[in-house]
């Protein structure tokens, strides 16, 4: 090797592990989450999803039934049941309004070209921007427990601690959105990504309702059809993992499905598929974003 070569050597920067691979994801999500905190629809998003809850609270800390209040406990547990469900339909909805036009519709007004042209892998723009969404959203699943557990501890005088632990398998639930949302944004405008993702959203909740009317009229293929969509679209596998968490399982059975239909067991294979759903989708966000054309 000659003196030049080692003089070149000693001259090049070294960049390190952390300023190569993980600064960059980190500065993304940084301004990812500055951009989605100043939206007018997550702000309003999070407080009426605050505001339906807590008249969830009061609606059910007042039925009477035959002239008399239900008691304590049923209501604490119609509050986090029901609470539990608008959590998931408002985070599913968040999760879009904020993602749908995370890559392609930002490309096309300008506000992401600069950052392409920039010396960053385009996988780090979409991890950092996913990590940020992840970050907005997981802060809002959590105020709105805060609320939901209010509405149970006023009633018992106690924790409901089912709050928590079904919160925190509730949290992969916008992330699925989340990522689908990302994935299809690469080429699509967002009202295209929009209406992909509410007709996937009617995939998943399909599930539950074509396996009950297969139970109910012996219909083998509907069944087929129920476990197709459940693969398609895991949100109803988590939310059987909610029931079962939040400690309500006295009350959900008449409220979820006509007599004699149990629910369905959940499994920790549900959990497992639900993650690599998430990392599959978001392999394949990497992987489209980095073969799309992007003019200068």
């Amino acid at each position: 090797m000659s003196k030049f070569e080692n003089v070149n050597i000693v001259l090049l920067p070294k960049v390190s592990f952390w300023k190569r691979w993980i600064l960059p994801i980190f500065v993304i999500a940084q301004l990812t989450i500055k951009e989605a905190t100043r939206r007018w629809a997550f702000i309003g998003g999070l407080i009426l999803g605050v505001g339906m809850m807590m008249l969830l609270a009061y609606v059910f800390a007042n039925v009477r039934r035959q002239g008399e209040f239900l008691p304590a406990e049923i209501q604490a547990s119609l509050i986090v049941h029901f609470g539990l469900v608008m959590t998931r339909f408002f985070s599913a909805v968040m999760a879009t309004v904020l993602a749908c036009g995370a890559i392609a519709t930002e490309l096309e007004r300008g506000t992401l070209t600069l950052v392409v042209t920039k010396p960053i892998r385009r996988w780090q723009i979409v991890m950092g921007k996913w990590l940020g969404f992840a970050f907005v959203l997981t802060i809002n699943q959590l105020i709105w427990l805060v609320v939901i557990e209010w509405g149970a501890w006023n009633r018992l005088g106690q924790w409901h601690w089912g709050v928590w632990k079904a919160g925190a398998i509730g949290l992969l639930y916008p992330l699925i959105f989340l990522s689908l949302n990302l994935f299809l944004s690469v080429h699509l405008p967002w009202i295209f990504v929009a209406l992909i993702s509410f007709v996937f959203a009617g995939i998943g909740w399909s599930e539950t309702a074509m396996r009950n009317i297969g139970i109910l009229a012996n219909l083998p293929r509907l069944l087929t059809l129920s476990q197709i969509a459940g693969y398609l679209m895991p949100t109803g596998k988590l939310a059987r993992w909610m029931v079962v968490e939040s400690e309500v399982l006295d009350i959900v059975p008449r409220l979820s499905g006509p007599p004699g239909i149990e629910m369905p067991t959940p499994t920790v294979g549900d959990l497992i598929y639900v993650v690599a759903y998430i990392f599959v989708l978001l392999l394949m966000a990497f992987w489209l974003f980095g073969r799309k054309e992007i003019a200068n």
